[in-house]
This record gives C-alpha cells, structure tokens and sequence, in this order.
C-alpha cells in the first residue's frame, strides 16, 4: 500500500507523506559501523515506498545520509522530486545565521532544495536561548523560501507561547510543527492553537510508550485493539497517532518493520478506542526529550 499524502499550508499547498522515516535520534546509539547500518537502512526505506525522510543538522549525519539519497536516486534512476526532505536547523547563531547552515546540510545531502526546512526548537539544545530572537530567526527561514532553497518552513520542539511571538506578523506562516506525541505526552492546548491555524503536527517518538516505557498504562487497551484488529501494537500507536492528527516520524532498521508500519493506512480504530488509549495515557504523561530544557514544564499537564 502506498504511503498517502497530507497537505501542508503555506500560502501555496504542497503534498506531504503523511508517514516520515526519521533518521535522528536512534542512530546515536548505533555501534562503530553505524554509516553503514543507517545507509543500509535509509535504502531500505526507500525501497519500502517511504519517501518522506526526515533529517536535521544536529544529527550529524547529514553526509551519511546523502550518500545513501544519491546511490538510491541514481540505482533507481529516480528524480529528486520523487522525494520529501525534510531538514531542521539549531545553530541559528552561526556565522552567516540560517542561511549558511541551510547550505551546508543541503551541500552535505547532495541536493538543491529541502521540501521543508525546520526550527529544531525555539531555543539552544541546553535550554538556553539564542542569541538571535525568534522573530529574526523566522524572517531568515522565510528569506529560504524566497531564495528558492526550501518549499516550506516550519517549526519544531515549539510551545504556544514561542509560535505566538512570529506567527502574526510572519509573511510565510510555519506550515508544521514537529513535536514530540504518543500517548503519555498529548499537549492538547498546543495541538488545538496549531490546528486553528492549520499547522500540521508531525510527531517524533511515536512508539515510545512501547519503545521506551513499556509496562504502562497505555500497554492495556493498546493490545486489546491489536488483537481486536489482528495488528501489532506498533501499528495500533501509529495509527492513534494519525487519529489524533498527526504526521508520525519513525525509523528502524529491519525491512520487515517498514512493511508493518505501512500497514497503519489499512484499517481504522474506533472513537472508543482512541479515546481508550488517550484517557489511559493521561495517567502517566511525561516527556522523554528535551526534558532538561528548564523552557519545558516538569508536568507535561501544565504546558502550552
């Protein structure tokens, strides 16, 4: 089953997939060989119909995963705009600003433009905040569009109160915000603020109730809509994830992986169920990254 689309709004509508494969945070911990195990993967991806990749400068991998674009484009004798990069920029502060480290990652990449280009959050990776303010940072994202090196601009890791300081008088609007969701961690007020003005949310960690902190909750009427649809968990939580109106970013290594997730497009859960899985995990929200930035509330309850 192919990978459907959602439309991203930013003046103009662009399609998106609305299922990303993510090559960030996991890799990290990979083990000395992990070039090869992430190219490995990020073929397999692509072979598996996944074409919305989702990198960031502050993975530091940016050339690993341009060696792999640039072998599947040309094995494949695939065109570029077959594609959906998606890249994300932290070192706002950097000589040349946004601009110079939008250069270098898409020098790094092997390629012209990225479909959409991100804020990685609304302050530096320890909290602290830029140099640069937010409304200055936003008018360089939107020079990006202009100077035809993105499509779309948008955000991640931000709160109401960051979107609220650029988004009125932004001349390009953020058309996304990517953040962290799964069910211990709903953010509803966020979610409603950005769904009034057709933000999409994309959403890291997904699987992280099962990944992460299993034995919750959530794992109860997970697995009691798994066995009633004759689905995995991982395609229950993703599938909940969509449900809730999100764009999910995942990743793994093992081809076999790719094909269950891509078996989310294939079924619906029920209101009930849904609504199961939410109330169950609003009984132990938390925050699993980012959670060191005092710009972030200890209880996930309290924040906007």
């Amino acid at each position: 089953m192919d990978i459907p689309f959602v439309t991203l709004t930013h003046g103009t509508a662009q399609l998106f997939p609305s299922l990303g494969f993510g090559v960030g945070t996991a890799w990290f911990n990979c083990p000395d060989n992990r070039k090869q195990v992430l190219k490995a993967a990020v073929h397999a991806a692509l072979d598996a119909g996944f074409t919305h990749i989702d990198e960031a400068e502050m993975y530091q991998n940016e050339d690993c995963t341009g060696e792999a674009l640039q072998e599947w484009l040309s094995k494949h004798a695939v065109p570029r705009q077959r594609l959906h990069i998606t890249g994300k920029v932290l070192s706002v502060d950097a000589e040349g600003g946004v601009e110079a480290v939008c250069r270098r990652s898409l020098h790094a990449l092997g390629c012209d433009y990225f479909d959409l280009y991100l804020v990685h959050a609304p302050f530096q990776r320890d909290g602290s905040p830029f140099a640069t303010s937010l409304p200055e940072v936003w008018r360089q994202m939107e020079a990006l569009v202009e100077k035809g090196l993105v499509k779309a601009v948008g955000v991640s890791n931000w709160r109401v109160c960051d979107l609220q300081t650029v988004y009125e008088d932004a001349r390009i609007k953020p058309c996304c915000n990517q953040i962290e969701a799964h069910p211990y961690l709903q953010q509803p007020v966020l979610a409603d603020y950005c769904a009034e003005r057709k933000i999409t949310l994309c959403a890291y960690a997904p699987l992280a109730s099962l990944t992460k902190v299993p034995g919750g909750p959530v794992d109860a009427p997970v697995n009691a809509a798994a066995m009633a649809h004759g689905k995995t968990p991982a395609q229950i939580l993703l599938r909940w994830c969509l449900q809730t109106g999100k764009v999910p970013i995942t990743t793994t290594s093992r081809p076999e992986r790719l094909e269950e997730y891509k078996g989310v497009f294939g079924f619906e859960l029920s209101a009930g169920e849904v609504a199961a899985i939410s109330e169950a995990g609003k009984q132990s929200l938390r925050r699993l990254y980012w959670a060191h930035c005092p710009g972030f509330n200890a209880d996930p309850r309290l924040e906007e």
